[in-house]
């Protein structure tokens, strides 16, 4: 198997990982900090069994990489406080197009044409799921408010990618590394009412142990992948993640995106799916 294939199918596994996230978070009540400091412990222990260590070497490169992964939770965990699921999870996914502008402007590689082709249709796809929830005016605020910090998540999931780039970057050491600074977030949990108010429930803090789960192998797989395949190309397909987010959160908890959400996300599976069996052009990405 070609390096570049494996590396394609290990992102792809850790995007079906991360697609839990939306209906796990969905079914208890906690505040962005809490959910997002109290996976990241469980994280961060599978992290240290994965790695056997719970050291890391600090560098420029893992420190741009883990401030991307640690910004990117807090601001997803945020933005589903505010928007839909599909909708917070999609926005996030206009990282592909950071990651080109990043990755030209950092290192002056020019994306190749399928890369050129593909992100256009992807944004469209993250419009059209957009789209509908706004058209609501009495939504307006708090949809426009999610979808904002949504795009902003966006830009910081972004730098996750690009600082593979960097000759002093591991992968795997500064998703580590990031989630061992999500940690400290799980102080939230102290003062948040709701976590107090479901202490006795059992159910709440299983819930955020799968999320921790679901995201420490999800950045595992990712730094692993991340050492094969190039920075566009894992963002492109981490675009799965989008699709299958919704539905779990749609046949489990009920949560249904109208129907222009659903083209968009059959936009982005067409897209992804397309893009990963078309051999590259030639221009590294």
């Amino acid at each position: 198997m070609r390096k570049t294939t494996k590396g394609a199918l290990i992102v792809v596994a850790s995007a079906v990982c991360w697609s839990f996230s939306g209906v796990l978070s969905k079914n208890f009540a906690w505040n962005a900090f809490s959910k997002a400091g109290v996976r990241a412990v469980v994280a961060v222990f599978i992290y240290a069994a994965a790695r056997r260590s719970f050291k890391v070497k600090l560098t420029r490169g893992t420190l741009t990489g883990a401030v991307g992964v640690t910004a990117t939770s807090l601001l997803y965990m945020t933005a589903l406080q505010f928007t839909t699921s599909a909708n917070a999870i999609v926005l996030q996914y206009s990282m592909p197009v950071y990651v080109i502008i990043l990755n030209y402007l950092l290192f002056r590689t020019k994306p190749s044409i399928k890369q050129i082709i593909t992100v256009p249709v992807l944004l469209a796809g993250v419009i059209l799921c957009c789209a509908g929830e706004n058209a609501g005016a009495e939504k307006l605020p708090k949809a426009a408010l999610g979808n904002i910090i949504g795009l902003i998540s966006g830009l910081t999931y972004a730098f996750v990618f690009i600082a593979s780039r960097m000759k002093d970057a591991d992968s795997v050491d500064y998703t580590y590394l990031g989630n061992l600074l999500a940690v400290l977030f799980a102080a939230s949990a102290f003062f948040d009412p709701a976590v107090k108010a479901d202490a006795a429930h059992i159910s709440d803090w299983l819930l955020a142990a799968a999320m921790g789960v679901s995201l420490g192998l999800g950045y595992l797989l990712l730094g692993i992948g991340l050492k094969y395949a190039s920075p566009v190309s894992a963002a492109v397909l981490e675009n799965l993640e989008p699709v299958l987010n919704p539905v779990w959160v749609f046949l489990i908890v009920g949560e249904r995106p109208d129907t222009l959400g659903l083209i968009g996300c059959a936009l982005v599976l067409v897209t992804v799916s397309v893009y990963s069996a078309l051999p590259e052009d030639g221009i590294n990405g």
